[in-house]
């Protein structure tokens, strides 16, 4: 049975920044078990005004707020399977990153990170998907993924705090993928077009590891660096999704270490 859909108040009024500052969206909605949050931006709860600063002070205030938000709506910061994060520069990647770990200790969701131009000035934004509390059901049920290929494992080799993926319930999150030789588990920055074959590749690997395919990809959001290389992705993406292709969104942004491509998906279990 379908649970009705049910939009989201923090029980702290000052945390409804889109009220706030009169902005036509929710705070959150949370439908058939599941929590999805919009993006947070760096807001003292105390007067609901910018709280504006470093990354490690704007990152700490969006997370304490996201996890009075989730635990409002009757969730928590480990029940996250999926994290969007917006940077305004990728130069302060670390120093988001040692914030970022000490509020996902275990097992963290999946996530995505691009470098962005945010509103009012802010150094983040970060949204997130989680499941909801409750009678535990296979709808509620949480658990990380990881490739067959520990090469592929790019989140532990490199020591970052996110999981490859996230399965919760019938749903497959898997992380930003950029392009990583399968053979070394180094980056494999080379022309555009063999950089998305990487990534794609590494995802079906990914996806097939864990009883899943890029048959059953309900969507896909594409970052990449050099908007003018897009056509390289539609030409080559076919190849991949020949038949009922999932539903896509590209953009243009920053992305890290000198990547051109960056893909996440979400995918049936």
């Amino acid at each position: 049975m379908t649970m009705p859909r049910e939009l989201i108040l923090p029980k702290n009024p000052n945390l409804n920044a889109p009220r706030n500052f009169n902005r036509p969206h929710a705070v959150g909605v949370k439908a058939d078990g599941l929590i999805f949050l919009s993006g947070m931006t760096s807001i003292d709860p105390a007067t609901g005004e910018r709280r504006q600063g470093t990354m490690a002070l704007e990152t700490t205030t969006v997370l304490e707020n996201m996890a009075a938000m989730l635990a409002d709506a009757g969730s928590s910061l480990a029940n996250v399977v999926k994290v969007h994060v917006f940077l305004h520069s990728m130069l302060e990647m670390e120093a988001f990153n040692a914030v970022y770990a000490k509020f996902f200790p275990d097992a963290p969701p999946a996530r995505n990170v691009s470098g962005v131009v945010l509103n009012a000035g802010m150094k983040v934004e970060i949204d997130c998907v989680a499941v909801s509390d409750g009678p535990a059901t296979p709808a509620r049920a949480r658990s990380t993924i990881e490739p067959k290929n520990p090469m592929l494992n790019n989140s532990r080799r490199g020591n970052r705090p996110h999981s490859p993926g996230v399965r919760a319930g019938n749903l497959i999150f898997v992380s930003g993928m950029v392009p990583i030789d399968p053979a070394t588990g180094e980056g494999n920055p080379g022309p555009i077009s063999e950089q998305i074959h990487t990534v794609l590749s590494n995802m079906r690997h990914l996806l097939e590891s864990n009883g899943s395919g890029l048959d059953r990809v309900l969507k896909l959001n594409v970052s990449m660096a050099n908007m003018l290389e897009s056509e390289a992705f539609y030409r080559i993406m076919p190849k991949y999704f020949p038949e009922n292709p999932p539903a896509c969104t590209m953009v243009g942004m920053q992305l890290s270490f000198g990547n051109g491509v960056e893909i996440e998906c979400v995918a049936q279990a």
